[in-house]
Protein backbone atom coordinates (compact mmCIF):
# COMPACT_ATOMS: atom_id res chain seq x y z
CA UNK A 1 0.00 0.00 0.00
CA UNK A 2 1.13 3.40 -0.83
CA UNK A 3 -0.97 6.59 -0.60
CA UNK A 4 0.24 9.91 -1.94
CA UNK A 5 -1.26 12.92 0.09
CA UNK A 6 -1.24 16.20 -0.86
CA UNK A 7 -2.95 19.46 1.23
CA UNK A 8 -3.08 22.69 -0.35
CA UNK A 9 -3.80 26.30 0.83
CA UNK A 10 -1.98 29.12 2.05
CA UNK A 11 0.88 30.43 4.29
CA UNK A 12 -1.17 30.60 7.72
CA UNK A 13 -4.00 28.35 7.46
CA UNK A 14 -2.12 25.36 9.28
CA UNK A 15 -1.73 23.17 6.06
CA UNK A 16 1.82 22.23 7.40
CA UNK A 17 1.15 21.19 10.61
CA UNK A 18 -1.74 19.07 9.63
CA UNK A 19 0.34 17.31 7.26
CA UNK A 20 3.03 16.65 10.19
CA UNK A 21 -0.11 15.52 12.36
CA UNK A 22 -1.54 12.95 10.03
CA UNK A 23 2.49 11.83 9.33
CA UNK A 24 3.01 11.63 12.89
CA UNK A 25 -0.09 9.56 13.77
CA UNK A 26 0.13 7.01 10.28
CA UNK A 27 4.00 6.66 11.34
CA UNK A 28 4.28 6.58 15.01
CA UNK A 29 0.63 5.09 15.71
CA UNK A 30 0.05 3.02 13.21
CA UNK A 31 3.42 1.61 12.48
CA UNK A 32 3.63 2.79 8.59
CA UNK A 33 6.51 4.14 6.88
CA UNK A 34 6.12 8.16 5.87
CA UNK A 35 7.94 11.30 4.39
CA UNK A 36 6.26 14.58 4.88
CA UNK A 37 7.78 17.46 2.61
CA UNK A 38 5.88 21.14 2.32
CA UNK A 39 6.97 23.91 0.56
CA UNK A 40 5.39 27.68 0.82
CA UNK A 41 6.21 30.73 -1.15
CA UNK A 42 8.65 33.91 0.29
CA UNK A 43 5.84 36.11 1.85
CA UNK A 44 5.08 32.85 4.03
CA UNK A 45 1.83 33.46 5.84
CA UNK A 46 -1.08 34.07 2.81
CA UNK A 47 0.74 32.81 0.14
CA UNK A 48 0.45 29.64 -1.79
CA UNK A 49 1.39 26.73 0.52
CA UNK A 50 1.55 22.85 -0.08
CA UNK A 51 2.54 19.51 2.39
CA UNK A 52 3.01 16.56 1.25
CA UNK A 53 2.82 13.11 2.80
CA UNK A 54 3.60 9.71 1.30
CA UNK A 55 1.97 6.49 3.38
CA UNK A 56 3.69 2.92 2.88
CA UNK A 57 3.64 -0.76 4.31
CA UNK A 58 6.54 -0.40 2.59
CA UNK A 59 10.34 0.71 2.53
CA UNK A 60 9.93 4.73 1.06
CA UNK A 61 12.23 5.09 -1.96
CA UNK A 62 10.77 8.21 -3.65
CA UNK A 63 9.18 10.71 -1.32
CA UNK A 64 7.87 13.46 -3.50
CA UNK A 65 4.33 13.46 -4.54
CA UNK A 66 3.98 13.47 -8.33
CA UNK A 67 0.09 12.48 -8.64
CA UNK A 68 -1.83 12.35 -5.48
CA UNK A 69 -4.35 9.56 -4.42
CA UNK A 70 -5.23 12.28 -2.07
CA UNK A 71 -6.02 15.77 -2.52
CA UNK A 72 -7.21 18.18 0.59
CA UNK A 73 -7.64 22.04 -0.42
CA UNK A 74 -7.95 24.37 2.40
CA UNK A 75 -8.48 27.22 0.18
CA UNK A 76 -9.32 28.10 -3.89
CA UNK A 77 -6.01 29.22 -4.74
CA UNK A 78 -4.54 25.87 -3.93
CA UNK A 79 -6.94 23.80 -5.13
CA UNK A 80 -6.60 26.04 -8.38
CA UNK A 81 -3.01 25.42 -8.39
CA UNK A 82 -2.69 21.63 -7.57
CA UNK A 83 -6.12 20.42 -8.75
CA UNK A 84 -4.53 19.18 -12.50
CA UNK A 85 -2.18 17.25 -10.18
CA UNK A 86 -4.28 14.61 -8.50
CA UNK A 87 -4.85 10.84 -9.98
CA UNK A 88 -8.35 11.01 -11.83
CA UNK A 89 -9.65 8.78 -9.41
CA UNK A 90 -8.50 10.33 -6.51
CA UNK A 91 -10.03 10.76 -3.35
CA UNK A 92 -10.84 15.16 -3.04
CA UNK A 93 -11.52 16.88 0.16
CA UNK A 94 -12.26 20.37 0.04
CA UNK A 95 -13.12 23.50 2.19
CA UNK A 96 -16.48 24.07 1.26
CA UNK A 97 -16.54 27.13 3.00
CA UNK A 98 -13.53 28.41 0.55
CA UNK A 99 -13.47 26.06 -2.32
CA UNK A 100 -15.94 26.36 -5.23
CA UNK A 101 -15.55 23.05 -6.88
CA UNK A 102 -18.70 20.88 -8.64
CA UNK A 103 -17.86 17.54 -8.37
CA UNK A 104 -20.40 15.31 -6.84
CA UNK A 105 -17.96 12.66 -6.05
CA UNK A 106 -15.20 15.60 -3.70
CA UNK A 107 -16.04 15.57 -0.06
CA UNK A 108 -16.83 18.73 1.77
CA UNK A 109 -16.56 19.90 5.08
CA UNK A 110 -17.82 23.63 5.48
CA UNK A 111 -14.25 23.33 7.51
CA UNK A 112 -13.99 27.74 8.05
CA UNK A 113 -18.02 28.23 8.69
CA UNK A 114 -17.60 25.63 11.31
CA UNK A 115 -14.05 27.41 12.71
CA UNK A 116 -15.60 30.67 13.13
CA UNK A 117 -18.77 29.49 14.55
CA UNK A 118 -16.74 27.98 16.84
CA UNK A 119 -15.26 31.52 17.65
CA UNK A 120 -11.55 29.81 16.70
CA UNK A 121 -10.89 31.24 12.99
CA UNK A 122 -7.47 29.67 13.23
CA UNK A 123 -8.74 26.25 13.88
CA UNK A 124 -9.29 25.20 10.72
CA UNK A 125 -6.87 22.79 9.83
CA UNK A 126 -7.91 20.61 12.84
CA UNK A 127 -11.65 20.37 11.34
CA UNK A 128 -9.86 19.59 8.14
CA UNK A 129 -7.74 16.98 9.54
CA UNK A 130 -10.75 15.42 11.32
CA UNK A 131 -12.34 15.16 8.07
CA UNK A 132 -9.69 13.70 6.60
CA UNK A 133 -9.43 11.15 9.58
CA UNK A 134 -12.93 9.65 9.01
CA UNK A 135 -11.88 9.15 5.12
CA UNK A 136 -8.39 7.69 5.18
CA UNK A 137 -8.07 4.34 5.67
CA UNK A 138 -6.25 1.77 8.31
CA UNK A 139 -6.36 5.02 10.32
CA UNK A 140 -7.93 5.29 13.42
CA UNK A 141 -9.34 8.16 15.68
CA UNK A 142 -7.44 8.15 18.88
CA UNK A 143 -4.20 7.47 16.89
CA UNK A 144 -4.53 11.57 15.80
CA UNK A 145 -6.21 12.49 18.72
CA UNK A 146 -3.06 11.52 20.70
CA UNK A 147 -1.07 13.21 18.02
CA UNK A 148 -3.05 16.53 19.04
CA UNK A 149 -2.64 16.21 22.56
CA UNK A 150 1.35 15.52 22.20
CA UNK A 151 1.82 18.46 19.59
CA UNK A 152 -0.32 20.94 21.22
CA UNK A 153 0.09 22.77 24.93
CA UNK A 154 -2.34 21.98 27.60
CA UNK A 155 -3.67 25.44 27.35
CA UNK A 156 -4.47 25.16 23.77
CA UNK A 157 -4.88 21.40 23.21
CA UNK A 158 -9.00 21.22 24.47
CA UNK A 159 -10.13 23.30 21.44
CA UNK A 160 -7.70 21.54 19.10
CA UNK A 161 -9.44 18.35 19.98
CA UNK A 162 -12.77 20.00 19.86
CA UNK A 163 -12.42 21.18 16.41
CA UNK A 164 -10.96 18.20 15.35
CA UNK A 165 -14.13 16.41 16.79
CA UNK A 166 -16.47 18.28 14.65
CA UNK A 167 -14.81 17.76 11.60
CA UNK A 168 -14.78 13.99 12.05
CA UNK A 169 -18.71 14.71 12.62
CA UNK A 170 -18.92 16.20 9.91
CA UNK A 171 -17.79 13.83 7.59
CA UNK A 172 -19.96 11.08 8.89
CA UNK A 173 -22.97 13.51 8.25
CA UNK A 174 -21.90 13.96 4.37
CA UNK A 175 -21.07 10.13 4.52
CA UNK A 176 -24.48 8.99 5.66
CA UNK A 177 -25.74 11.37 3.30
CA UNK A 178 -24.02 10.10 0.66
CA UNK A 179 -24.95 6.43 1.52
CA UNK A 180 -21.28 5.48 2.06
Amino acid sequence: MRINVRFAGAGGQGVILSSVLLAKAYGLGEDYNISQTQSYGPEARGGACKAEVVISDENIDYMKVDQADVFIAFNQMGYDKYIGTVKKDAMVLINSTLVDADDPAYYRVPATQIAEEMGKPFVVNMVMLGALTKLMPKLHYPTVEEEIMQNFAASIAGMNLVAYGRGYQEMEIELEQRGE
